[in-house]
């Protein structure tokens, strides 16, 4: 099964970074602004999107200092159903700062919209990355209400 793969070196400490990808301050911070992030694996959380006329459901699978793990689990993105987020967090070995390796994974194809998604996610490592060395949230996508 193909899987979108990313590393990024973060001129940041790592808890630094681990917080940004884990909590929901962080992800309001890089990734939307309409973050509902619980605490504590098996919790679902939602992001909300313009775009998108449902909001994202990610089961958090594990979720620590070193490794951020979510499945989806809602019915929107149709195409993200049976995929995971895996996030591993370590020190930089080349340098100061941390190293981040992203990987979605459980795609059935690289047809359809795996070529968009992979573009939004470079899209999003570089957001992130942007967050965690300076505190800029220029590069969110656009947000919208979650529903209660």
């Amino acid at each position: 099964m193909p899987s979108i793969v990313f590393q990024v070196d973060i001129e940041a400490e790592r808890s630094k970074v681990a917080h940004a990808i884990a909590s929901e301050a962080g992800i309001r911070g890089w990734w939307t602004e309409a973050a509902a992030v619980p605490d504590g694996v098996g919790e679902v959380l939602r992001l909300g999107f313009a775009m998108a006329p449902l909001p994202f459901e990610l089961r958090i699978e594990e979720a620590s200092q070193e490794r951020v793990r979510w499945a989806s689990v809602g019915a929107f993105p149709p195409h993200w159903t049976g995929t995971e987020m895996q996030w591993d967090v370590t020190d930089n070995p080349d340098g100061a700062g941390t190293r981040v390796q992203f990987r979605h994974s459980g795609w059935p194809s690289d047809d359809g919209m795996f070529g968009a998604t992979a573009y939004t996610w470079g899209q999003l490592m570089a957001s992130l990355k942007a967050y965690a060395e300076t505190g800029s949230t220029a590069m969110r996508l656009p947000s919208a209400p979650l529903e209660a």
